[in-house]
């Protein structure tokens, strides 16, 4: 059942945003269109606050139900009971969780009204639009899923792993019928932000459901804050390198959608927003295969099977590379011809930006497959090169945009650029160093 809800939540997710995306370009003008993408900028932001935390207060609580009786800061905990789970510890982890997503939510509020205060209402009044209540409610549904990071968290670390499924199913799918019905009544970005808000209100509702039904805060009670320190310290500092390469991919990819709405026109910013938001759900479907296979390609790496590890990986880039490389010929032959179709207000770049866009999404995919491989081996040592290429990228940009250099190709030829000069080889040939590594252990 799980892995029918993992399917289904993973296709529902990516149906929702193709779904949707035919009514938008139908009826949305350029601007309308290009503000739509800047929301979805800011949607990004959950996966960026949540900067790790829910998969790591979800791996501690994994270690106290299965008998930890102690947490550290760096592996597992020596003191082990497997017939006497440490409740009032389980206790701590969900309290500590608690008030770090409180904490963030909050945070999150002030960085959503000084964006519109700072940025969006002049991106907005530039194109003769006022979107102060659609940018409300948009900013109720971010506030509401960083909160909701929580039940993530409590799921996983419960081992009911098809809740989430379910509930994240249950939020794409009221998402797409609210924002389809009102798009075709008339409605253009309220009808994206009241589908948001009402998409969180059933994600958080069916997450208090699920809790419920399979009784997963039994053995909690409330502990107070002396407690809940100790416990923050231990945790932060696991989540920190997986927050880094969520920061650093979020600088690569959505942060270039504010700057070129900062920079163009919304004629321009549409064009360049659609393309890139085309090419970010190709490289989603081309790396569903690897999310699927990485448990397998994870339990391989711990029994050091290399015949396993080596098939399973050749087996990933295979399908992953064969998928995008189609998926950017479809898009660029195809892609324009369809936006006609439908009569889009909102055109693709010429060929010649496509061929840009499908460079940069075919070396990601490539490097976003061995540092898959890498992470499979518990290792994360790429944080901070991907971060330090996302400031670099975001820097170049501003600062050739300023020099007078307007094209708004300029973000993805910089970036290819950047990642090139390191992230887009290197992890490749750290790939291949441990796989002729564990031939040579396994001979």
């Amino acid at each position: 059942m799980a892995l029918f809800w993992g399917y289904f939540s993973r296709f529902s997710s990516l149906a929702s945003s193709l779904i949707i995306m035919p009514f938008a370009l139908a009826n949305f003008t350029e601007a309308e269109f290009s503000l739509w993408m800047i929301f979805v900028a800011f949607y990004g932001l959950i996966v960026v606050f949540d900067f790790g935390l829910s998969s790591t207060f979800s791996r501690q609580m994994n270690y106290v139900l299965c008998g930890a009786q102690t947490l550290e800061k760096q592996g597992v905990s020596g003191e082990f009971d497997k017939s006497n789970i440490n409740y009032a510890l389980f206790s701590t982890v969900i309290d500590s969780a608690k008030f770090i997503f409180l904490i963030i939510a909050v945070l999150t509020t002030l960085i959503l009204a000084i964006a519109y205060f700072f940025y969006l209402e002049t991106v907005a009044s530039n194109s003769g639009l006022n979107i102060q209540y659609e940018w409300l409610l948009y900013s109720a549904a971010v506030v509401i899923n960083i909160f909701c990071l929580l039940y993530n968290a409590l799921f996983f670390g419960t081992n009911n792993v098809a809740s989430i499924y379910k509930v994240t199913s249950y939020n794409n799918i009221a998402f797409f019928i609210v924002a389809i019905s009102m798009i075709l009544n008339g409605y253009t970005l309220i009808a994206i932000a009241v589908a948001r808000v009402v998409s969180a209100f059933v994600y958080f509702v069916a997450s208090k459901y699920e809790i419920n039904k399979y009784k997963m805060l039994q053995g909690y009670q409330s502990v107070n804050f002396d407690k809940v320190k100790p416990t923050l310290f231990k945790i932060l500092p696991n989540a920190s390198r997986i927050g880094i390469v969520s920061l650093g991919n979020f600088m690569l990819t959505k942060i270039s959608i504010l700057i070129i709405a900062y920079y163009f026109s919304a004629s321009d910013s549409a064009t360049y927003s659609l393309a890139l938001n085309l090419f970010t759900i190709l490289s989603a479907v081309s790396l569903l295969y690897m999310t699927v296979v990485t448990p397998s390609l994870n339990r391989a790496m711990q029994e050091k099977s290399y015949q396993t590890v080596k098939r399973l990986q050749g087996r990933v880039r295979l399908v992953s590379m064969l998928m995008v490389l189609l998926g950017c010929i479809g898009i660029s032959i195809i892609g324009p011809f369809l936006l006609k179709l439908i009569g889009s207000e909102t055109s693709l770049p010429e060929l010649p930006s496509l061929l840009f866009f499908s460079l940069m999404i075919l070396l990601d995919v490539n490097r976003q497959i061995s540092m898959n491989f890498i992470a499979a081996n518990n290792h994360v040592p790429f944080s901070k090169a991907i971060v330090l290429s996302g400031c670099i990228t975001l820097l170049a940009t501003i600062a050739l945009f300023e020099l007078g250099y307007q094209h708004f190709i300029l973000p993805i030829i910089i970036q290819i650029i950047v990642q090139s000069a390191f992230n887009n080889w290197y992890w490749t040939v750290v790939e291949k160093r441990t796989l002729k590594e564990m031939a040579v252990n396994a001979a």
